[in-house]
Formats: C-alpha cells, sequence, structure tokens
C-alpha cells in the first residue's frame, strides 16, 4: 500500500510547491509516494497542466472546498488559511491511504531517504515529525530562545518537553483519526487563538505534549542548522526554508546563493519562467555562506551533545 504525500498550498505557495513535489519526484525512493496536492480551485496557477509530462502525470490535484472545515479559525500575518488544511487530510483523501505525509511547500528535497517514512515504526504514536528550533533553540542560550520557552511554557509544556515542527509530518490515519487530532487542534484554535502564535502546530504540541515519533534532523533541517555549518556532517534529505524570506525571493534573498539558484534554474524550465527573472542580481552575489563566529560554533556543539543522546525512529545518530 503506498503512502500518500501532500503538500497544501494557498495561491501564493502553489508553484514553489510543484518544485517541492519535483524534488521529491527525482529521488530514487519516490515510488513510495503517490504525491498529492491538496487545495482549492482557485489556489491552482495556470500553467499547471503545462508542466513536463512525466511529472504532470505523477501528481494527482486534489481540489476541496475546506470552509466547512476552517471555518471560525483565523490565520494572520505570513500564514494564510492553507495552514490548517493539514490537520483535515485524513477527511479527504481517498481512504485506501493509510499512511499520509504532509510536506511544506518552501521544502527542498536534497537526496533520497523521504521514502522511509513510508514503512517506518512509530511505536504507537500518531505521527511522526522532527524537533522544531522552538526547541533546539535552546542550545543557543540568547533572548530567543528565551522568547521560545516562554511560547512553550504558555502552552502548559514543560521546558524539557520535545516540540516538533509541522512542516514535515508522517501521518498514522488511523490513529490520528481515533485521537480526533485534527478536530481538536481546530476546538483550541476556536477558543482560544491567541494562545497559539504558531497556529496548529502550537495547538498539536499542546495537545500530543511531547508524544510523537521522533525523526532525526535529516528530515526537516530547518534554516537555522544552515546558519551552524552542519549540513555536511548531518546529510539532510529535506531542507525547510522556514524563514522569510525565501530563496525564490531573489530581491530579498540573504542566504547562501546556492539555493536561489536551485529555485531559479527550476523555474527556468518550468511553466513559470517569470520566476527564475532575478534581475541578474544572483550573477554577482557572492556565496553568502554564513559566518562561522565564536556564538555559532559554542551553539552547534552544544546542540550535536544533545543530538547524540537522542533516539530517533529513523536510527540516525548524530556524528
Amino acid at each position: 500500500m503506498k503512502t500518500a504525500l501532500c503538500l497544501t498550498p494557498d495561491r501564493a505557495f502553489f508553484r514553489p510547491a510543484i518544485c517541492t513535489a519535483a524534488t521529491i519526484l527525482a529521488q530514487s525512493d519516490s515510488d513510495q509516494f503517490d504525491v498529492f496536492v491538496v487545495c482549492e480551485s482557485e489556489d491552482v496557477a495556470p500553467g499547471f497542466d503545462k508542466l513536463a509530462p512525466d511529472l504532470r502525470r505523477r501528481i494527482e490535484l486534489l481540489c476541496a472546498d475546506f470552509s466547512s472545515f476552517d471555518r471560525g479559525l483565523r490565520a494572520e500575518g505570513r500564514f494564510s488559511r492553507a495552514v490548517f488544511r493539514r490537520l483535515f487530510l485524513d477527511r479527504v483523501l481517498p481512504a485506501e491511504y493509510e499512511r499520509i505525509v504532509s510536506i511544506d511547500s518552501d521544502i527542498w528535497v536534497a537526496r533520497p531517504g523521504l521514502g522511509r517514512l513510508a514503512t517506518l515504526d512509530f511505536g504507537g504514536a500518531p505521527f511522526a515529525a522532527a524537533y522544531d528550533m522552538i526547541f533546539l533553540m535552546d542550545f543557543a542560550q540568547n533572548e530567543l530562545s528565551r522568547q521560545f520557552q516562554a511560547d512553550r511554557a504558555a502552552l502548559g509544556l514543560d521546558l524539557k518537553t520535545p516540540y516538533f515542527n509541522a512542516g514535515v509530518l508522517a501521518i498514522d490515519r488511523n490513529e490520528w483519526t481515533n485521537r480526533e487530532l485534527g478536530g481538536r487542534a481546530v476546538d483550541a484554535l476556536r477558543r482560544a487563538p491567541e494562545r497559539y502564535p504558531f497556529l496548529e502546530q502550537s495547538a498539536l504540541n499542546q495537545i500530543i505534549a511531547g508524544g510523537f515519533a521522533p525523526l532525526s534532523p535529516r528530515y526537516n533541517f530547518m534554516g537555522d542548522f544552515l546558519l551552524l555549518d552542519l549540513e555536511a556532517a548531518f546529510a539532510p534529505i529535506v531542507l525547510h526554508f522556514v524563514n522569510a524570506p525565501k530563496p525564490w525571493q531573489y530581491d530579498l534573498w540573504r542566504g547562501e546563493t546556492r539555493f536561489a539558484e536551485n529555485y531559479r534554474a527550476w523555474f527556468a524550465a518550468s511553466p513559470w519562467p517569470e520566476l527564475a527573472k532575478d534581475g541578474g542580481r544572483l550573477a554577482t552575489a557572492p556565496p553568502g555562506k554564513p559566518a562561522r563566529t565564536p556564538e555559532r560554533r559554542a551553539f552547534a556543539e552544544r546542540l550535536t551533545a544533545y543530538l547524540r543522546s537522542q533516539a530517533f525512529i529513523d536510527g540516525w545518530r548524530a556524528p
């Protein structure tokens, strides 16, 4: 039985989501998945049907009306209603899929390995996910880490309770549905939205209180990891550009140029070549590799030492 891998973009993220899907399908283990783009009809960007035939054939477009599911939920700032869609995937996908992988649209899959999410043993947990930097930033011991600690404490979580990032969720559909996780998160968000700064992610973390199956950082290598020069040592599968700006926002991007170049090259060969126009900026931009400051080196050492003490369901051990 294949696993349903789902991207849930709004109109603004539809085209980057197709790029993410392409990086998934380019890997040798992508046959583990049936890839769905789950959205509302108005989110579909013109040109989708002009994708290369081999790519278009492997992406199932599932349009649904989510208004009955997310009525009363409020998305603010950089978030849109689309962030809630992962809560309802068990309700809209065909019944034959027992495992669902939800993945964000600001992700680049760099190497094979994602396919293991179709077969990993969750040990009875309703889903698997990787630790968020909201939790791992504790090892930075700075003002941002103190803010993240306050956010978690406001959710009633002990500071030692692991907190996950929702950008990659591998879901046991039966467990998720039986525990009514989507409905409980919606109820919480409707009752007191001000308590949940990261919306459905905050609500699910409060509900599950660390009771998820932990994936290694290879499965959700977030932007702050890149600042710590840990990419070569960790060999990440999933690069998650969680912070703004995104690499395809060439005029604003301040990260490493190679990531923006990856997006520019993909869009240049896509039905949306206008998204490859960078005004010549990338040709003259410096590589942008982050400086290894003493503070970052110390953070990386403390973080790596912590990760060595953890057991991850994918079997990875920190070097």
